[in-house]
C-alpha cells in the first residue's frame, strides 16, 4: 500500500502533534462508545487507523535515517581500510565453542 502523500510532506514535529491529537480523539471516541453516546461506530476504527498511519510514517522515516547512517559508516570504513598500510582489514572474531555436558 502506498504511503499517504499528506503525511509525507509534514515534518516530524507536526506528525508528533497530529499523533497526540489522533490518540486523544481515539480515546474520546472509545469513551463515547462505552457510554452509548457514539452514533457512528466507524469513527472509532477510522481514528485508530489514522494513529497507525502516523506511526507508520514516523517509523519509515526512522528506518530510512538508520539505513542512511549505516551506508555512511560503511563508506567511511571502506575509505579508512584503503588507507591502511598492511591492508589486513578488520580483525577476525572467533566464537567460543560451548562445551557439551553429556
Amino acid at each position: 500500500m502506498a504511503r499517504s502523500p499528506s503525511l509525507a510532506g509534514l515534518s516530524d514535529v507536526e506528525l508528533l502533534g497530529m499523533l497526540d491529537q489522533a490518540k486523544d480523539e481515539a480515546t474520546n471516541l472509545r469513551f463515547q462508545h462505552v457510554t452509548g453516546q457514539l452514533d457512528n461506530v466507524n469513527q472509532l476504527a477510522g481514528s485508530r487507523k489514522q494513529v497507525a498511519r502516523i506511526l507508520t510514517e514516523l517509523r519509515s522515516r526512522e528506518i530510512s535515517a538508520a539505513e542512511a547512517a549505516a551506508t555512511r559508516r560503511a563508506i567511511e570504513a571502506e575509505a579508512s581500510e584503503g588507507a591502511g598500510a598492511d591492508g589486513a582489514g578488520p580483525p577476525r572474531v572467533f566464537k567460543r565453542r560451548r562445551r557439551r555436558h553429556d
